[in-house]
C-alpha cells in the first residue's frame, strides 16, 4: 500500500497494484537513463512539449523501488492500459510528493531509523 507521507503514489494497471516514488534513486535511474540531470528533466516536464521517451523513462524509473525489474516494455503496457492522459498526472504527484511545499512554520519529514 502507497505511503503519501512517503512520496508513494498508488493506481491500479494490468489487474494489480503498483506504487510510484520518486525518490533519490529513482532520480539517479532518470539521469544516467536520459544523460540529464534531475533538474533539467523537471524542466522539460513541465514543458508545452513533453516527449513520450520522457514520460516512460520516468514512469519506468518511478516504479523501480517497488517493482525493482519492471521493464520499459512492461511500462509501456501500462500506459497503453491507463492512457497518457492518466500516466502524465500520475507523474506530476509523484513528483509533487518528492519535492513536497513546505508550508511556513512546518518541520520537514523524520528520517526512517537505519536498521
Amino acid at each position: 500500500m502507497a505511503n503519501q507521507e512517503r512520496g508513494e503514489v498508488a493506481f491500479q494497471a494490468l489487474g494489480k497494484s503498483w506504487t510510484m516514488k520518486i525518490g533519490t534513486g529513482a532520480m539517479c535511474e532518470m539521469e544516467d537513463a536520459l544523460g540529464k540531470g534531475i533538474s533539467e528533466i523537471s524542466q522539460e516536464l513541465s514543458g508545452k512539449s513533453v516527449k513520450l521517451s520522457l514520460l516512460r523513462t520516468i514512469f519506468w524509473a518511478s516504479l523501480q523501488r517497488h517493482h525493482s525489474g519492471t521493464t520499459l516494455q512492461e511500462c509501456e503496457d501500462i500506459i497503453d492500459e491507463i492512457g497518457v492522459a492518466e500516466a502524465g498526472p500520475l507523474i506530476g504527484k509523484a513528483f509533487q510528493a518528492a519535492f513536497p511545499k513546505k508550508e511556513p512554520g512546518t518541520r520537514p519529514r523524520k528520517a526512517a531509523a537505519v536498521a
